[in-house]
């Protein structure tokens, strides 16, 4: 019975109940969208647009806005310039994610290392923290997995079907 005290003690924490949920969300979440992403076979895009993002806090942060606007803004851009860069190129997708997400992510980098404002842990921005969730974060991260759910609950079928006629007529 001690042993299963001990094992509850964590759970008495706030930082840990937060670390606990936003990872049972995220695990969720992502799960959920990583069927989509292979099907399209852009199972590269997870790693290339967390570099994006990265370089895209860093310049939020410099810029004096919240890091979730400056890395949503500059994934979308990066998403934006993928496509366009694999559409009139015909180069494949995944090698456009790897030019053009490095880029970002260089370009990050080299505003941590000239920027002398720049006072905060790189590399926790670049690993994080889970036990650091703060209310903030616990919001927007369930506002966004409520957002996706909905977004797959209600376009399942258009996000599956055009594969499925693809691979049977193949």
């Amino acid at each position: 019975m001690d042993q299963l005290i001990d094992l509850l003690l964590p759970f008495h924490y706030e930082f840990f109940v937060r670390g606990v949920i936003v990872s049972v969300l995220l695990g969720g979440i992502c799960g959920l969208a990583g069927v989509y992403i292979i099907l399209r076979g852009l199972s590269y895009v997870g790693h290339g647009l967390s570099h994006a993002a990265f370089g895209g806090a860093i310049v939020g942060s410099i810029a004096g806005l919240n890091y979730y606007v400056g890395a949503i803004v500059w994934s979308y851009l990066a998403s934006f310039v993928i496509y366009e860069i694999s559409k009139r190129n015909k180069i494949k997708p995944d090698a456009a994610i790897g030019l053009v997400t490095t880029a970002i992510f260089a370009f990050g980098v080299l505003l941590v290392s000239i920027t002398n404002r720049y006072t905060r842990n790189f590399e926790s921005l670049l690993f994080g923290n889970i036990l650091a969730i703060t209310e903030q974060d616990l919001y927007i991260i369930v506002s966004v997995t409520i957002l996706s759910g909905a977004f797959f609950f209600f376009l399942h079928k258009r996000l599956v079907f055009p594969f499925l006629i693809t691979k049977v007529l193949k």
